[in-house]
């Protein structure tokens, strides 16, 4: 029994054994002392960390939540509002449809509205995963990308097609035009135009156009502008809309850029249809004078008929000094004196006119006298006068000069001598002598 009880250490001393004896005065834990509170030990190269409060991380969720709510219905109705519209324009469409063009493609507008209203109103319920937010993002910087390339391109090719204003341009034209300066305009002109049209070509129709619409009062309305490069250079032209006393035309108007400015290089009027003319009224309206045979009463017939006298009694020269401006620059004072002496000889001295083709006066300052003349040596020989005054009180003035010279006639031909062939002369032959003659 001792030993037993020896093998189980229950009769030896706790100090003995080397075993801790522990109490246990109850189930609660002990309470340490203030002093055996611990000290935590921070590092000092340790960063600073905030804590959060809890409170406060649920405010910001309920922050973040509320504005994606916001968002999510604003994009709704944004989406709502742009398939009301595409439901507006396909009923617009369903409503033209009789127009051929247009019906159909108003419908196809409206149905890709609408189509575009059911993404969006769908949008809210893709940007709540996480790939749908990236495919928002990326839509939006595509949607930005691209109209930033719109707004480029647009700017580069409103920058590049720059039309100016020709208002301002044709107006003058007009102006002018109207007020009987049309030697000016003719002499501002592109030297194209100048190439094109003969200024009394010119003269003649701007003066008939006065007689036919009237005075130019104002420009109405502007109907296009264009302005194109080519080999030339810039040319513009202006459509527009005229009032003038009798009636409202349309014209259009070009313009070459030349010396840096801009110059008439065609102008074109359409007369309205109640405008009718008959070309009787035309050649009635420019009729010089009733008889054009009459020299005491015909002022043209008188002025070509003086400047015939004074070529026919050798007086070129003063004939070139009482010319126009115009007629003295277009051939030198030398040249035209001897081109008459030459003339003088192969026609002889000048008779009289005989006939009068034509005999017009545009405005009472440009005409037009195409004759028949007389000569010594011919008879029958067309001569063409272009004068010129400022007013109707100024002497007629040559503005140009055209004689037609007839063809030779077969008689005046000088023949030439006929060759005659040499005509063959036989020579005799003597008889041979007899060998025994003496």
């Amino acid at each position: 029994m001792a030993s037993n009880k020896r093998k189980r250490g229950g009769d030896s001393p706790a100090e003995s054994s080397g075993s801790i004896d522990v109490q246990l005065s109850g189930d609660a834990l002990p309470v340490s002392e203030p002093e055996a509170t611990p000290t935590p030990i921070i590092p000092e190269d340790s960063r600073k960390v905030t804590a959060v409060v809890p409170g406060e991380r649920d405010s910001r969720r309920r922050i973040t939540a509320a504005a994606k709510d916001a968002l999510d219905a604003g994009v709704t109705r944004l989406g709502t509002g742009i398939g009301t519209i595409g439901e507006g324009v396909s009923k617009l469409g369903d409503l033209s449809r009789n127009v051929p063009v247009v019906g159909s493609s108003v419908s196809k507008i409206g149905e890709g509205i609408s189509h575009v209203g059911e993404q969006l109103h769908t949008l809210p319920k893709v940007a709540r995963t996480r790939r749908g937010r990236l495919l928002i993002r990326s839509m939006i910087v595509g949607f930005i990308l691209v109209a930033a390339w719109i707004v480029v391109i647009v700017g580069l090719q409103l920058h590049g097609n720059d039309t100016p204003d020709f208002r301002p341009n044709a107006e003058k034209i007009l102006v002018d035009l109207s007020k009987g300066a049309i030697d000016e305009v003719y002499e501002q002109a592109s030297p194209r135009f100048q190439e094109m049209v003969r200024k009394e070509r010119f003269i003649d129709d701007m003066t008939d156009l006065e007689e036919t619409v009237g005075k130019f009062r104002e420009i109405t309305t502007i109907s296009d502008t264009l302005v194109t490069n080519g080999p030339s250079g810039r040319v513009g032209r202006v459509s527009l809309t005229a009032a003038y006393q009798k009636a409202s035309c349309k014209v259009s108007v070009s313009l070459h850029y030349d010396q840096d400015r801009w110059k008439l290089l065609g102008i074109g009027v359409e007369l309205p249809s109640e405008l009718k003319i008959t070309q009787a009224q035309r050649e009635e309206r420019v009729k010089a004078c009733k008889d054009a045979m009459d020299v005491k009463r015909c002022d043209v017939h008188q002025a070509a008929d003086a400047i015939l006298l004074q070529l026919e009694q050798g007086k070129a020269d003063k004939v070139w000094d009482d010319a126009t401006s115009v007629f003295q620059k277009q051939e030198q004072k030398a040249k035209f004196v001897q081109l008459q002496l030459e003339h003088q000889v192969a026609l002889g001295n000048y008779r009289r006119i005989i006939a009068v083709s034509e005999a017009k006066v545009i405005g009472g300052t440009s005409a037009t006298f195409d004759a028949l003349a007389e000569f010594d040596k011919a008879s029958g020989v067309r001569v063409v006068f272009g004068l010129y005054r400022r007013s109707k009180s100024d002497p007629w003035k040559l503005r140009s000069l055209k004689i037609v010279l007839p063809m030779p006639r077969a008689a005046e031909v000088a023949k030439p001598p006929a060759v005659v062939p040499p005509v063959p002369v036989p020579v005799p032959r003597t008889p041979p002598r007899d060998a025994g003659a003496k």
